[in-house]
């Protein structure tokens, strides 16, 4: 069976560990043995190491590239995913389920990547029948401080690994790496979402993404805000199924964030609900503006979901924490 470790790890080694210094990033060795690559926390980073560091969390199932993002106004760069296995690549591995310790920091850190599907710690990778094996393992930082020894030694323990045997990749919510690694998550949470409203996952062939890529900002509370909204009020994904027509019009109309109580309201309302702790918000953010279904079983499309330009503007183009942030 594929290890999507083995795949992450070979991308760690061959394209970001040797070419440090053009991404403009940092590999940093604790005491513990763990590598830790700094693409954003203390480092500017790069777009082709925000590529980088998405493309690990799919852990060679999927990839990315740079698109165009035009509505009205808002004429922004894009990141488009294309995902094949995108229960493997996404719940298994790419999702964002691992909660790492908040060490009283203003906003909790986020982990994900690939080392989910070794530890299986959390509900969304367990939703998953995959379950990988490998002795070295790559873990995504969401995160405004740089992993430690405790931090690290934990994550190797859960993974059954020495820790020198970890690799993790770090950056901010609002660096260039974090924005876009963040912002395409657009397959990853709408898989969520389909389980979550009973739609049958493994009929999932494939799935296309795309998001808009806010401006950056070194304010992580306005960067969390901008990408999460750019993810509900401007993403959208395409799906490719082998299903019954009839269960994906049940359903679709279900999937998008419009479906939502929560729909108009800022995320920032919401995240500042939630106590800056991604896993306390209300659970309607797990989801993205709009969806595309193509069922090769009948060869019929359907569709559901708003972009809000409005709301969109409002997030981005806002200077600071003006406007009620």
């Amino acid at each position: 069976m594929f290890s999507v470790n083995q795949e992450a790890v070979k991308l760690v080694k061959e394209e970001i560990i040797p070419k440090a210094e053009q991404l403009n990033v940092e590999i940093l060795h604790l005491n513990n043995g763990t590598t830790v690559i700094d693409m954003g926390v203390n480092k500017s980073g790069s777009l082709s190491a925000g590529i980088l560091f998405t493309e690990a969390t799919f852990g060679g199932l999927g990839w990315a590239q740079f698109g165009y993002f035009k509505k009205g106004e808002i004429n922004l760069p894009s990141i488009d995913v294309y995902i094949d296995k995108p229960r493997e690549g996404t719940l298994s591995s790419q999702f964002s389920g691992w909660k790492l310790p908040r060490k009283d920091l203003a906003i909790a850190p986020i982990g994900s990547g690939p080392a989910r599907a070794i530890a299986k710690n959390d509900i969304f990778s367990q939703c998953v029948e995959y379950q990988d094996n490998h002795h070295e393992v790559v873990f995504g930082a969401q995160t405004t401080i740089l992993p430690d020894e405790e931090i690290t030694s934990s994550i190797a323990k859960q993974c059954n690994i020495s820790p020198e045997n970890l690799y993790v990749l770090a950056a901010t919510t609002g660096s260039l790496v974090g924005t876009i690694q963040v912002c395409s998550r657009t397959v990853e949470a709408t898989m969520w979402r389909l389980y979550k409203k009973g739609f049958d996952i493994y009929t999932v062939i494939s799935g296309i993404g795309t998001c808009p890529i806010p401006p950056q900002t070194k304010d992580e509370l306005v960067a969390m805000d901008r990408v999460n909204t750019a993810l509900i009020y401007g993403a959208s994904v395409h799906y490719i199924v082998d299903w019954d027509d009839n269960k994906i019009e049940k359903i679709i109309k279900e999937l998008p964030f419009s479906a939502s109580k929560r729909f108009g309201t800022s995320f920032l309302e919401i995240f500042e609900e939630g106590e800056r702790d991604f896993y306390k918000v209300d659970k309607d953010v797990h989801t993205i503006a709009h969806y595309t279904i193509s069922n090769i079983n009948s060869g019929r499309t359907f569709s559901a979901g708003i972009i809000r330009e409005d709301i969109l503007e409002s997030s981005f183009f806002r200077t600071g924490r003006q406007n009620g942030a």
